[in-house]
C-alpha cells in the first residue's frame, strides 16, 4: 500500500474492522484471508483442593483469570472450535483462549463450574474413564449434566497409564488401542456419544498414539508442554500451559494468555522418549516474526542450557543441550525470545519424556 492512497486505506480498514466484527458476532469462525491464526490453551486438573498444591489453583485466583478475561474482551473457545478453525483456516479472534481441565476431579464440578457459568465461558473437560464414580472423581450422571450445562466432554485414556513404558512398538499399540475401544465404550454406553478430542496422559505421545488416534477418526490430542496453538501447529501436539501450583497466578495466566508462537519448520528427533542423557535437539524455526538477539533458551525453567545458533535470512538452526543430567521422567528445553514487532513474547518448548524413570 502507498501512503496516501486515503481512500483506499479508508475501505481496507472499513472491510477489516468488519470482518472483525462479525468474527465476534458470530458462533461459527468466517474463512481467513492470509490471516495468522493463533489460540493459547490451558490446562487446569483441581480447584479450590489444597490437598493437592502441585495440581490445584485457587477459586478465588480462577475467578480472577476469567475476570480478567472479560475485561480485555478475550474470547473462549472450547477446544473443538479451536481445532476446527486451525484445521479450516478460520479467522480466529485477536485474544483467542481455550480452558481445558484433565480428569474429572470433583472439584471441577464444585468449585469451577460455577465460576466458568458465572462468567458465561465454555471449557473442554477431558476424563479418563476408570475413575469416574471413585473417590474425589465426577460421577457419569454429573459428567452428563456437565455436558448439559455447556462444557465439552473429551477423551483422556481409561486407565490413565504410562504408554510409552512399553518398549516394542506393537504392544504399545495394540495396548493403547485397547485402552481407547474401552474408554470409547464407557463414554458411548454412560453419555450417548464418542469423544473426538483426546489428552495423552501425563502428556505423554509418540508417533504410533498420534497414528491410532487419527486411524480411530479423532481430531486432535492435546499434550501438556508450554506454547501456542498456530496455523502450523501439529493437531495431534497441542501445547497447553499449565495452571496448577506455582504457575496458578493471575500474573501468570496474562502473561501466558499474551504469549505468540515460535513456529517451528522442523527438529531432529521428532520423538520425545529420551535417546540419550542429556538429549541433544537441533531446531529450525523462522524468524522472521522473533527479536533473535535476545533470544533465550531454558531447561525446565532455568538458563541451563549450551546452544549453537546459524542465523539465516528468514530462519534460525539452533542446537540446544542440556549442561546437565535431566532428572526427572518429563523435562522441558523451552525457548522465548521478544515478538520482532515489540507485542509481547514469542514461546516453544519440548518435552523430553525418560522412560526410566518411574512415577508408579
Amino acid at each position: 500500500m502507498v501512503r496516501g492512497r486515503h481512500n483506499t486505506c479508508y475501505v481496507i480498514a472499513a472491510y477489516v474492522l468488519a470482518m472483525l466484527l462479525l468474527s465476534l458476532a458470530t458462533p461459527f469462525p468466517l474463512k481467513a484471508a492470509n490471516h495468522k491464526s493463533q489460540i493459547v490453551c490451558f490446562v487446569y486438573h483441581r480447584f479450590g483442593d489444597e490437598r493437592y498444591p502441585s495440581t490445584n489453583i485457587r477459586t478465588e485466583v480462577f475467578r480472577e483469570q476469567l475476570a480478567y478475561l472479560k475485561q480485555n474482551n478475550f474470547t473462549v473457545w472450547t477446544m473443538g472450535m479451536a481445532v476446527n478453525a486451525i484445521r479450516n483456516g478460520d479467522i480466529v479472534p485477536p485474544r483467542t483462549v481455550v480452558l481445558t481441565i484433565d480428569d474429572g476431579y470433583r472439584s471441577f464440578y464444585e468449585n469451577g463450574l460455577p465460576i466458568l457459568e458465572e462468567f458465561g465461558y465454555p471449557a473442554t473437560f477431558y476424563i479418563n474413564t476408570a475413575n469416574v464414580g471413585g473417590a474425589d472423581y465426577l460421577t457419569w450422571q454429573q459428567l452428563l449434566e456437565v455436558r448439559q450445562r455447556g462444557m465439552e466432554i473429551g477423551n483422556h485414556s481409561h486407565s490413565h497409564g504410562h504408554f510409552l513404558d512399553i518398549s516394542n512398538t506393537e504392544e504399545r499399540k495394540s495396548l493403547f488401542i485397547s485402552d481407547l475401544v474401552t474408554a470409547q465404550d464407557y463414554f458411548n454406553d454412560s453419555l450417548g456419544f464418542t469423544p473426538v478430542l483426546y489428552s495423552y496422559p501425563y502428556g505423554e505421545y509418540d508417533d504410533v498414539l498420534e497414528e491410532v488416534l487419527k486411524e480411530a477418526g479423532f481430531t486432535s490430542a492435546a499434550a501438556q508442554y508450554s506454547g501456542v496453538l498456530y496455523q502450523g501447529s501439529n493437531l495431534f501436539e497441542i501445547p497447553r500451559f499449565p495452571m496448577g501450583g506455582p504457575f496458578a497466578t493471575l500474573k501468570g495466566f496474562i502473561q501466558k494468555s499474551q504469549m505468540n508462537p515460535i513456529e517451528v519448520i522442523s527438529k531432529k528427533p521428532e520423538q520425545i522418549v529420551m535417546q540419550q542423557n542429556p538429549p541433544l535437539i537441533e531446531i529450525t524455526l523462522k524468524s522472521n516474526s522473533i527479536d533473535a538477539e535476545y533470544l533465550q533458551c531454558f531447561v525446565n525453567g532455568e538458563r541451563n542450557c549450551i546452544t549453537e545458533m546459524q542465523e539465516g535470512p528468514d530462519l534460525i538452526r539452533m542446537k540446544i543441550v542440556s549442561r546437565e543430567i535431566l532428572t526427572g521422567r518429563r523435562s522441558l528445553y523451552t525457548i522465548t525470545a521478544p515478538a520482532k514487532d515489540g507485542k509481547g513474547w514469542c514461546w516453544y518448548s519440548h518435552v523430553w519424556v525418560n522412560t526410566e524413570v518411574s512415577e508408579d
